[in-house]
């Protein structure tokens, strides 16, 4: 599993608008064969704005959820009439 997660394109979906690719703030996203894909992950900066405009539905953004220690309860705060 990757480490970091990715926009997924899918390409049975993908009616190849361009819209995803002109609004894609890093160009990470290209048009090829008609067709979205992420040519430069590296520059993906998870802003979503291809999701949304997709008019198709056709790009997803896993996220990941995390699990970090969790921390021991707050003492309650002493009252004015302790």
């Amino acid at each position: 599993m990757p480490t970091d997660p990715l926009p997924t394109i899918d390409h049975n979906l993908c009616t190849g608008c361009r819209r995803c690719v002109e609004i894609c703030p890093t160009q990470a996203l290209a048009q090829i064969d008609e067709k979205a894909h992420l040519l430069h992950p590296e520059l993906c900066t998870y802003c979503v704005a291809c999701q949304d405009v997709c008019p198709e539905n056709a790009i997803a953004l896993p996220f990941v959820i995390g699990f970090g220690p969790v921390s021991p309860p707050t003492p309650p705060h002493p009252t004015e009439s302790e």
